[in-house]
């Protein structure tokens, strides 16, 4: 995508009296490694629901050739794992999806809030106003490049207990500006 698409992308997405600070295009590969250790999860997840239905299929195929038929519904024995194994696989590509997903991505600053925009034919825009805003922490790579992570004030509840929602801006090039601009929005009076 570039630069004056993401401009447009940003700012056809602008309210009245909103003004744009700044706009980037999102780095589908910063996004992607972002998903690796939730695929690197899937492998064993796919790997045993293979097994299971390979173990399954030589069972029910031993079973067919020692007694000639098999119990009726029992030849579909070996399927019961094949939605763990598509589980599985999904969760391996993942990685592949986000950076997919990640392709037409816009990030933008402005005086009101930070949006995450994604997709192109069915767009989606995430908004983080300033009260949402809990911390900014970023991460900067030797070229300036870097990772701004926004903790937000949403809480959502776990088995364990409770997790705060973390919105990232991946492969942010001049990270330094963009996190100061977000530190910025933050710092902001809120509204009465």
């Amino acid at each position: 995508m570039n630069s004056g698409d993401v401009q447009l992308s940003a700012q056809s997405e602008l309210q009245g009296g909103e003004s744009l600070l700044w706009s980037g295009p999102a780095n589908p590969g910063r996004s992607a490694m972002s998903a690796l250790p939730a695929a690197l999860f899937g492998i064993p997840f796919a790997g045993f629901a293979f097994v299971s239905m390979s173990n399954a299929y030589r069972n029910t195929h031993n079973l067919a050739n020692h007694h000639n038929a098999l119990p009726g519904g029992l030849s579909l024995f070996p399927l019961f794992a094949l939605p763990f194994l598509l589980i599985g696989l999904g969760v391996m590509l993942m990685p592949l999806w986000v950076y997919l997903k990640g392709r037409s991505g816009v990030y933008a600053v402005t005086n009101r809030r930070v949006m995450v925009i994604s997709g192109t034919t069915t767009r989606s825009v995430k908004s983080i106003t300033p009260t949402d805003i809990a911390e900014v922490d970023h991460r900067e790579r030797p070229d300036g490049t870097g990772d701004v992570l926004i903790r937000t004030n949403t809480v959502v509840r776990t088995n364990n207990g409770t997790t705060q929602i973390t919105v990232g801006l991946f492969g942010v090039p001049d990270v330094k500006e963009v996190a100061g601009l977000v530190m910025k929005l933050r710092a902001q009076p809120v509204a009465s």
